[in-house]
């Protein structure tokens, strides 16, 4: 015989209200566990925070004391003044290690733009000679050296004789006939083939210049002004810091000309500073010249 067992009112009463400690127990652990994951995550926001602060303010501090190097110190020697652990110096834009501590770690790139193609010279025969070695022949090389002559002279004359300039080029950009102010405008004249417009951005410079100085030209002009093994031999001898004068008259030859070709640093450079902190890393681009004067020693270009 089956005995069935009702359950009395004060029986379901207690049975509800176990349910709802339970649940309400549950309910706070949730809560508990929301509680502690957040509060982790605002001390990790709150630490990146920080640590953003502190790298701009490294940035900036840094920044300054680079300005103040290249204004005060020889451009030939490593300063170790306010740099003691820096690795060697360099001015044609190759990374170096300036500052590796527990706090923070600081690479530099600063390249001369004595070291680059002036786009303003763009009749030079060495822009001649780096287009022949990019692939163009040399109707294809007279041609862009002619436009970039167009786009900058005052007059309206073409470069082809008896010809007018025409009113724009091949991709619709109106002559200005002015000097190239911005870093993008030299991509113009490479449409055809664009995929070489970022190494000639890299390999020039806007601004004007009386002589390259190849002993500061970036590992890329090299490559590209030299056969392949004279400038691994080059690059390899500056890299081992015995590069000199010499070894580039030497190998320049009969291309050697002391009115397009400088030992000397220029006074404008693009400096590029990484500031590594922690989990945060910052990094600015700045363009500047100095000048030898009590007013305006320094004369920032851009910043990016």
């Amino acid at each position: 015989m089956r005995r069935v067992f009702k359950s009395t009112p004060l029986q379901r009463q207690q049975g509800i209200a176990l349910l709802q400690v339970l649940l309400i127990s549950a309910i706070i652990s949730i809560l508990a566990i929301r509680f502690s994951i957040t509060a982790r995550e605002q001390v990790a926001t709150s630490s990146a925070f920080e640590q953003r602060i502190k790298a701009a303010q490294l940035l900036k501090s840094t920044q300054n004391q680079i300005f103040y190097t290249l204004l005060t110190q020889n451009l030939t020697a490593t300063d170790k003044l306010l740099f003691p652990n820096s690795e060697t110096w360099n001015f044609y834009g190759q990374p170096f290690t300036l500052v590796e501590d527990n706090e923070y770690r600081a690479v530099l790139s600063i390249q001369d733009n004595a070291g680059l193609l002036s786009q303003q010279n763009s009749n030079s025969p060495y822009w001649r000679r780096v287009l022949l070695n990019l692939g163009y022949n040399e109707a294809e090389a007279k041609e862009i050296q002619g436009q970039l002559e167009d786009w900058q002279d005052s007059d309206s004359e073409s470069w082809l004789i008896g010809n007018q300039e025409p009113v724009a080029l091949p991709n619709g950009q109106r002559y200005r006939n002015q000097p190239i102010q911005l870093a993008q405008e030299i991509a113009w004249f490479f449409t055809k083939q664009s995929e070489l417009a970022p190494l000639i951005q890299h390999i020039s410079t806007p601004f004007p210049g009386a002589g390259i100085n190849l002993l500061h030209a970036p590992d890329l002009l090299l490559s590209t002004f030299f056969s392949e093994d004279i400038a691994a031999e080059l690059i390899q001898q500056r890299r081992e810091g015995t590069l000199t004068k010499r070894d580039i008259i030497n190998v320049l030859g009969d291309a050697y000309d002391d009115e397009l070709v400088s030992f000397f640093a220029g006074n404008q450079f693009k400096i590029i500073l990484q500031i590594t902190l922690g989990e945060v890393t910052l990094q600015e681009t700045v363009e500047i010249q100095i000048q030898a004067r009590k007013t305006e020693p320094l004369l920032i270009f851009s910043r990016y």
